[in-house]
């Protein structure tokens, strides 16, 4: 790659092999210099004669993208799906701009084609901003002060624009990555990454955080009338106490996540003898193979209600667990083959719906048909065919284990993102991505073909468009301020819901195994930034948070909101403060398992406390 730039009067032309790539246009009275850090990185820093209000370091691409992203915000315009989002980069002919704590990269911008990509990022309060012009060539810009506008996505409706206010400066920072097709923007990843991380320990420690989660999980522990033994799906505040959410109350994946609780309990049990957490934990595995079933004799995802749809994501994950789970049993002295045959019985329905091209289909009725065939979520039952592939060696897992992988990642390949891995949402996401990172690894695992872990490490890259680069500092009298909360390492949940969530705990442990796989340092810098930002916000059974009492030890939120996206209120200045930079008072059972999960899958803790 040779990448040469000169500048001619107040223009500055960059070249990428020869190609025109990058067009900068100095406006008077300013002076733009351009340092190279490393091959196709700038640092871009313009001055001022006098000090300034506002600024707008703005580069045109001199290309014509295919591909557009702003990170976690919009991926090509957000094409995908049919739920409240950003759609397109601008609103009646107004560029749409989105503020620093919005974006997984402060005031980012990428667009790119197959031959020449180029993305630009900001520094402090900022902006970012693109539009396209007549001739098809992308206008990138970094804005000052934070604005956002000409509307503003909220969860509920569309907000008026906002525009903060700044001292006068006569000093800005950008930079400008510029690369070969999407080479760019993995550029701008790992510049931006670089710059921000810091090896630092969690706020709190393993074993800490073990004790706090095995005891929510055993709170979450019911027993119905029915004979039914499952954890609840969560906590809600109902206005006078906390009390277990009374609808879609179980969820053996996703976000009830019983098979992964149960199998913590199992551990729990292991490590430190508690009676009561090997009986729950054994009761739940047995009830869910046992009475979990529809009338077909189908296993079920959600216990209720009784219309409830059986999907992939739920799926998947369960048929994993369920193989783990035996292996743990067998381990401690039991005879649980029946949890070993469910996860074969998951295995058969997939293969059983697999069709010619490879997939497999995303959600089913209770009579086991089909319900939605499109959506990358499908992939996720990639994984317990990988795991069954692995066990017994047989054919017939590794070709539908094959097919599927392929299926599912042609698809992201093609299309740039995946689709519907957030069960209530129809858009782009992170989710859906997930088990191509993990299948990826279980398929290397299995072929050791080297392609298998090229395109597990693709997802990751993609993943990493989700996660949080800078930490926010929020204003004193917000939650998020009065909580310390460091979004750092974070990541978003898709396209149309704009709040973090700590979700990417669950690919801690294959990051890790990805960094030492590929000698990448920064996949494991990644994994730990998602462990440190997971482990924020647990109760200790002391904290209180806006009007409700105190919350049970070892629950936390399940979604932060990082940025101008709760209901719209318009009892303050741009809205009020209690709606944005808030928690969404709602405990739920799935970040808890993926804590378990994590430290029941490293077998470095002092890893995961900063202890290296």
């Amino acid at each position: 790659m040779c990448i040469m730039w000169e500048s001619k009067g107040n223009k500055t032309l960059f070249r990428l092999n020869g190609e025109e790539a990058l067009l900068i246009v100095t406006p008077e009275g300013m002076t733009d210099t351009f340092e190279e850090k490393e091959e196709g990185v700038f640092l871009w820093h313009r001055t001022t004669e006098e000090p300034v209000v506002s600024m707008c370091m703005e580069a045109e691409t001199l290309f014509i993208p295919e591909h557009t992203m702003v990170p976690a915000v919009s991926y090509d315009g957000n094409p995908w799906g049919k739920d409240h989002e950003y759609k397109g980069l601008e609103k009646d002919g107004a560029a749409y701009s989105y503020a620093f704590h919005r974006c997984a990269v402060p005031g980012a911008t990428c667009s790119w084609n197959e031959e020449l990509g180029v993305a630009l990022f900001g520094t402090g309060s900022c902006s970012g901003s693109m539009q396209k012009s007549a001739e098809g060539h992308m206008h990138h810009r970094v804005l000052w002060p934070e604005e956002e506008g000409p509307q503003v996505l909220y969860s509920d409706c569309w907000g008026p624009a906002f525009r903060g206010t700044m001292e006068p400066s006569s000093s800005f920072t950008a930079w400008i990555c510029i690369g070969e097709g999407k080479g760019a923007v993995k550029k701008m990843l790992h510049t931006a990454w670089k710059q921000e991380y810091a090896a630092k320990k969690p706020v709190r420690k393993t074993e800490e955080v073990w004790k706090l989660s095995s005891e929510y999980a055993r709170l979450l522990y019911t027993e119905e009338e029915d004979g039914l033994r499952a954890f609840s799906i969560g906590f809600t505040w109902n206005g006078r106490e906390w009390v277990k959410r009374p609808d879609f109350k179980y969820e053996i994946g996703w976000c009830g996540q019983n098979a992964s609780l149960a199998l913590s309990l199992l551990y729990d049990y292991q490590m430190n003898g508690r009676e009561e957490s090997l009986r729950y934990g054994t009761a739940v595995l047995d009830s869910w193979v046992e009475k979990a079933r529809s009338k077909e004799g189908l296993l079920l995802t959600r216990y209720d209600p009784e219309d409830s749809l059986i999907d992939a994501c739920n799926l998947g994950t369960a048929g994993q667990q369920f193989f783990e789970a035996y292996d743990q049993a067998k381990r401690m002295g039991l005879d649980k083959k029946n949890w070993l045959d469910a996860a074969f019985e998951i295995c058969d329905f997939a293969m059983s719906r697999q069709r010619l091209d490879g997939g497999i289909g995303m959600s089913w009725n209770r009579d086991g048909s089909p319900h939605e065939l499109k959506g990358t979520a499908g992939a996720f039952l990639i994984l317990p065919l990988a795991e069954a592939f692995l066990r017994t060696g047989e054919d017939r897992y590794s070709i539908s284990a094959v097919r599927a992988y392929s299926y599912y990642y042609r698809e992201f390949a093609n299309n740039g993102y995946g689709t519907s891995g957030a069960l209530d949402t129809c858009c782009i996401d992170k989710e859906s991505v997930i088990p191509l990172l993990k299948g990826g690894l279980l398929m290397y695992r299995a072929t050791g073909f080297d392609k298998y872990l090229e395109m597990a490490e693709e997802a990751a890259w993609y993943l990493s468009t989700w996660q949080w680069h800078q930490t926010v500092k929020y204003p004193a009298d917000t939650v998020l301020g009065k909580m310390g909360y460091d979004t750092f390492g974070g990541t978003a949940v898709s396209t149309s819901h704009h709040h973090l969530d700590p979700f990417a705990l669950c690919y801690v442990p294959d990051l890790l195994e990805l960094s030492e796989r590929t000698g990448r340092e920064e996949w494991k810098q990644r994994a730990l930034a998602i462990w440190r930002n997971g482990v924020q916000g647990i109760s200790d059974g002391t904290m209180q948070l806006l009007e409700a009492g105190l919350r049970p030890a070892g629950s936390c939120d399940e979604g932060i909101l990082h940025t101008r996206w709760g209901n719209y209120k318009t009892d303050g200045e741009n809205g009020s403060w209690g709606s944005i930079f808030s928690v969404t008072q709602w405990l739920v059972a799935w970040p808890c398992a993926f804590r378990l999960e994590v430290l029941r899958k490293c077998g470095n803790w002092n890893l995961l406390d900063g202890l290296y």
